[in-house]
């Protein structure tokens, strides 16, 4: 039975305030300095110094700048690094505008197939609300930018510069959801009142022709194919005329997409390692790839993200960067803050129980450029690029502690010829039928 707290309780409270050793002195620093602050500890400072063992050279970093599209930019930099190197073009950057673009497209025409597919449960059904909550939005997983790049290839950031919209995209995401929802309200009227498909397939293509001219008002048209030049670092000059962005990436990139895997690591019960999740209702690209997530135990997870970057490799990961972490100097450590020295309480949580109960999932993709080996091989910290700009970390670098990938990183895509023979044998098979999770499941969060 729940009671009220009584003034005699209060007084207990009050009590045992005064008698916690340094309570003045904590409620001032506090007061002006804040939780974390007051709670820095130098010694995190001090062993998170950016010097790795192995160091791949990646050049500058990309800003995303007020959007949420730090999984395209973690994506594109993968491909950018061995691009800048291989046809020597220092600085090079893909367009991040141009999957922006086809992302949202894709996203509407998704969500669409999901109202359709939902418009018999009544409104105020979980599903449902689940879909209205945000009908698209910036986030996204590594599986969704692979179904973009391959439906729709790559462009040079010349080619499809930054707009408005794409450095600060709160508000072309309003109008598009505004939009969204309006036409959810009449695709279920039209699948209720028993409507032929082909009725409602011609409004859909109606709506999303709209959606078509909000973009491209946004940012920018796609083109179907462009001309570029450039001049490398040996100051040699460069042209491609009329080559379309799937011709560009086959290449100036060359990846075949279905080597790069999701690996998760998703300590929870319901999850058993060595086996293949997918999330119902997450996807952008209808009929496209698939998001699909090797579970792993954290050791094999982590020492497939240090063999690929013995091989040269950088690694995509996804990770809750707002947790143990000062994004201004760019330290990811567990022991940067002692907030339960400071507040005399016990805050401790598991990975699988932060995961159970919405504490931490996935909210930011980054990539691993480096880790730090100690003299058994054994990773210390690990270097990461971030897509915020030069002016935070170390020239917009990272340092994670190994204690913080163990409790915060969740995603890692990884080479599956690095996989074992069993590993590889499991994803290739349970892909073809992954176990569905449901919609709101944190391993279907996007970054």
């Amino acid at each position: 039975m729940t009671k009220a707290i009584t003034p005699e309780e209060l007084v207990k409270f009050q009590e045992n305030f005064e008698k916690t050793p340094g309570s003045s002195a904590i409620k001032n620093a506090v007061a002006n300095n804040g939780l974390y602050k007051s709670s820095e500890t130098i010694a995190s400072k001090v062993s998170m110094d950016p010097v790795f063992s192995v160091d791949i050279d990646t050049g500058s970093v990309a800003d995303q700048k007020q959007s949420g599209l730090c999984w395209v930019f973690a994506a594109l930099n993968t491909m950018r690094h061995p691009l800048q190197k291989d046809f020597k073009i220092k600085g090079f950057e893909l367009s991040e505008g141009y999957m922006l673009f086809w992302d949202k497209l894709e996203k509407s025409n998704f969500f669409f197939q999901n109202v359709i597919n939902t418009a018999d449960l009544p409104v105020g059904d979980r599903k449902v609300d689940f879909l209205m909550t945000t009908p698209q939005q910036d986030g996204g997983q590594w599986d969704m930018v692979m179904a973009l790049v391959q439906k729709y290839g790559v462009v040079p950031k010349s080619v499809m510069p930054d707009t408005f919209s794409r450095t600060k995209s709160n508000e072309l995401n309003t109008v598009l959801n505004t939009k969204l929802r309006k036409d959810a309200i009449i695709l279920r009227n039209l699948v209720n009142n028993n409507e032929s498909e082909n009725d409602i397939e011609r409004q859909k293509n109606e709506m999303l022709s709209e959606i078509y001219k909000i973009l491209v008002y946004s940012v920018g048209e796609p083109p179907a194919s462009f001309d570029w030049a450039y001049r490398d670092d040996d100051k040699k000059y460069h042209k491609e005329s009329n080559i379309t962005p799937q011709e560009f990436f086959k290449k100036y990139v060359g990846w075949d997409l279905d080597n790069y895997v999701s690996t998760i690591n998703a300590p929870t019960d319901d999850k058993p390692y060595n086996h293949v999740y997918t999330v119902e209702m997450l996807g952008n690209v209808v009929g496209g790839r698939q998001v699909r997530h090797l579970n792993l135990e954290i050791n094999d997870f982590k020492n497939l993200a240090v063999k690929q970057l013995q091989s040269g490799e950088v690694v995509w990961f996804g990770s809750d960067v707002g947790q143990s972490s000062d994004t201004k100097v760019g330290i990811m450590d567990t022991n940067i803050y002692d907030l339960e020295g400071l507040l005399n309480t016990d805050l401790e949580l598991t990975k699988a129980q932060r995961l159970d109960y919405i504490e931490s999932m996935m909210t930011h993709a980054m990539v691993i450029t480096g880790v730090d080996l100690d003299e058994n091989g054994k990773p210390l910290k690990w270097k990461v690029e971030n897509s915020w700009g030069e002016k935070v970390g170390t020239k917009g670098y990272f340092v994670m502690s190994d204690s913080w990938f163990n409790e915060y990183v969740y995603q890692l895509v990884i080479n599956k010829n690095l996989l074992d023979d069993s590993l590889k044998e499991t994803f290739e098979n349970e892909s073809k039928d992954p176990k569905v999770l449901a919609p709101w499941d944190p391993m279907g969060a996007l970054a």
